[in-house]
């Protein structure tokens, strides 16, 4: 009998996004309870090739959230989104 060696590799990778605006907008996110950076729904959109319907939908799962009565999304929730589902989609979006 011949010994058979088997030799397997795994390869992990990972993606960072930084989002760079001009200035911090930090604003106190009433259900976070934190101080939050927050972003316009179109930055969002194209940087993540997201949907505006996906977005919406993710709104309404309380997945992420707006702040106050603005149209700026907290940017704590997004990171939380984001972090707790790395797979990614077609586009090459992070969902």
């Amino acid at each position: 009998m011949t010994n058979k060696r088997r030799t397997e590799i795994t390869i992990e990778t990972h993606t960072v996004t930084i989002i760079r605006t001009r200035g911090k907008s930090l604003v106190f996110c009433e259900i976070c309870r934190a101080e939050a950076e927050i972003f316009s729904t179109p930055q969002i959109i194209s940087v993540f090739h997201l949907e505006f319907a996906e977005i919406k939908k993710l709104f309404q799962n309380n997945r992420i959230h707006f702040v106050g009565s603005t149209e700026m999304l907290c940017g704590n929730s997004l990171a939380d989104y984001f972090e707790s589902n790395k797979t990614t989609n077609k586009k090459g979006a992070i969902q």
